[in-house]
């Protein structure tokens, strides 16, 4: 056998000390605390309206009769509770949460103060994630936020050692933007709860770079998901994360190949939020507006962020379609204002069971169909929906019926009415019509003009979502019964990707479970659809599949045996958690190997490392032409 080395490194093994926030102790001399609430804290109430905050450490020396927690609620007593002096300790008081300023105090026998935290709140945590409009900048040279205590920000300022802190914006420079404190001003005022946030977006970036997370290491700081995992676990509050805000799409939404692959990129960040945040209740996903870019696939994407409440179980979604303050990609800071107040009233209604009207919400088409030969548009029931009038803004005159789509022209619909929570257009003669647009996938010039026109809304002003190629004479799909029978197959593909394709639908969460004995089973990864990829398989293995529907464990799939041969091709694009890759034909590899991994590959007639391919000092690779050894 002819042995070629193309590429060989072996470099010295570097050892790294990571310092995790939470798992460091604070030393108090004769106390060393694991657990402590920090200053300016919000802690996440529960559905009784209490919480339930540990205090743990551990005592350090002989000698020592009694350690004390003593709690303040707004500088008056309101629990204190005494332990005896034994080496570990542990408090759970039970808080109650909403106006309330606390203070924690650890004394030990009975006098020596050593550890103190004030304005501790009980209330609402938020997470704030997605690109620049997230981060919601609009008018932050003047703005100064509400002086209201009860509105808290965590700032992590080093993401090696976890030096962060919670601030009270309105007594410090730092802020998390216009657009959450604007948030913050709106439910903290009306609901009197303090409301902390985490706020992880970054400005620019495609959904790719939000969701990739690291699944050997899901708190890489060297992602963007892995700083954000890491703000929630410097803050020690990661598990009591309930509540996400995702505003993106900008980004992807001026790419066509982006936007008809931003559903599955999406589906991959909000499974990495329900596997990483198990007390996930609410996932607010905000729809993006009309762009300046031409993308013929733009409205596609905006009528997915539409439907994602139907497709993803915990989402509320949210239009941004016709916000005052927009220039073609952002907002001043009343467009920012009015985006947290709608936003505000939906969580009100979700978080703090504010009974408000439906019409918070924002119209969202149901059915399109003939009546009378007129064309029809039906939304939500109970929506009192209006047609607007033709107006003029920006030099321009905007008239609706220019921006409704009839196979796609625009020359169909003359004029409409609204009744109740319908909408009639009158339209011109047309033949076979069968799919309807409302809006364009994109509109003006950037920095010239920009969409500016009318809308379609109801009588809060909220307006309908853009939809995009909605069949006539159907329904919008809500939610599809799961099958009966899960009937599952897989298949090997050159990126040694075990696909695995079911009978499903997207309407339907699925867990895909793995084992490589046939008895023990574990999950492997939960989606709504009908295939999921398997990436972490070896050469060699063999491997028994199965699939059921979410709360139904007992629906499982037939179990689908898979073993791993050699493949004659092999595409090498993710990094696999294995050593050694073989094919009998050629190897493409573009994967960067990092410090800690060793990758050998071995292929019969070649190995082409592409742009791209990258070996990290530290890392061990090795190429070799001479066939595959696991045939």
């Amino acid at each position: 056998m002819t042995v070629l080395s193309l590429y060989k490194i072996r470099f010295c093994s570097i050892i790294m000390i990571s310092m995790h926030f939470l798992s460091s102790i604070s030393v108090f001399s004769q106390v060393s605390l694991s657990k402590f609430p920090a200053n300016n804290q919000v802690i996440q109430r529960n559905d009784q309206n209490e919480a339930v905050f540990q205090v743990k450490g551990k005592i350090t020396e002989n000698g020592h009769s009694s350690i004390t927690l003593k709690i303040l609620q707004d500088g008056n007593t309101f629990s204190e509770q005494t332990l005896d002096a034994n080496s570990d300790f542990t408090f759970s008081p039970n808080l109650k949460a909403g106006k309330f300023d606390y203070t924690f105090i650890l004394t030990l026998d009975g006098s020596r103060e050593i550890k103190k935290a004030t304005q501790i709140g009980v209330g609402d945590l938020f997470l704030i994630y997605g690109q620049s409009n997230a981060l919601g900048s609009g008018g932050i040279e003047t703005y100064r936020p509400e002086p209201n205590p009860l509105i808290r920000f965590f700032t992590v300022a080093n993401f090696d050692n976890g030096d962060s802190e919670w601030v009270l914006p309105y007594k410090t420079s730092t802020w998390p933007g216009t657009g959450t404190l604007e948030l913050q001003k709106f439910l903290c005022g009306k609901y009197n709860y303090p409301v902390g946030v985490i706020v992880a977006s970054v400005g620019g970036s495609d959904i790719k770079g939000l969701n990739a997370r690291n699944a050997q290491n899901p708190t890489d700081k060297n992602t963007y998901y892995g700083k954000l995992l890491l703000q929630t676990i410097f803050s020690d509050l990661k598990d009591q994360i309930k509540y996400i805000i995702f505003r993106h799409g900008e980004s992807d939404g001026s790419l066509q190949l982006e936007s008809e692959q931003y559903p599955s990129e999406f589906e991959k960040l909000y499974n990495a939020f329900v596997l990483d945040f198990p007390n996930l209740k609410k996932f607010y996903n905000v729809q993006t507006n009309i762009l300046t870019i031409s993308n013929s696939k733009a409205g596609f994407l905006r009528d997915y962020q539409r439907r994602t409440k139907y497709l993803l179980p915990k989402t509320t979604a949210i239009s941004t379609v016709g916000t005052t303050g927009y220039d073609g990609l952002h907002y001043n800071l009343n467009g920012y204002s009015q985006t947290a107040y709608e936003l505000s009233r939906i969580i009100g209604r979700d978080v703090y069971n504010d009974n408000q009207s439906p019409q918070i919400f924002s119209p969202d088409i149901k059915k399109v169909y003939w009546e009378n030969q007129k064309l029809v548009f039906e939304f939500d029931e109970g929506m009192e929906m209006i047609y607007p009038q033709d107006s003029v803004a920006s030099g321009k005159n905007w008239s609706m019926k220019d921006f409704i789509y009839v196979d796609g022209r625009n020359d169909v619909v003359q004029s409409g009415e609204a009744q109740g929570n319908r909408i009639f257009l009158t339209v011109s003669s047309i033949q076979n019509a069968k799919k309807v647009s409302y809006l364009p996938n994109a509109y003006g010039q950037w920095g010239v003009s920009f969409y500016d026109g009318v809308h379609l809304k109801n009588k809060y002003g909220m307006r309908a979502f853009s939809f995009d190629n909605i069949s006539i004479g159907g329904e919008t799909p809500v939610i599809t019964q799961p099958p009966t029978v899960i009937n599952l197959n897989t298949e090997v593909n050159e990126d040694i990707q075990i696909k695995l394709t079911w009978n499903g639908n997207a309407q339907t969460k699925y867990h895909i479970e793995r084992s490589t004995d046939n008895v023990s089973f574990g999950e492997i990864g939960q989606i709504s659809g009908d295939n999921y990829y398997d990436t972490q398989t070896e050469l060699g293995k063999t491997y028994f599949y199965r699939v059921f529907v979410e709360n139904i464990p007992n629906n499982k799939s037939n179990t689908k045996e898979v073993t791993l041969k050699c493949l004659e091709n092999v595409n090498l694009k993710v990094l696999p958690v294995i050593a050694y890759i073989g094919a009998n034909t050629s190897i493409t590899a573009i994967v960067a190997i990092t410090d800690t991994k060793q990758l050998s590959l071995t292929a019969k007639k070649s190995i082409d490392l592409n742009h791209g391919f990258d070996a990290k000092l530290g890392s061990d690779f090795s190429a070799e032409i001479g066939g595959c050894k696991n045939d």
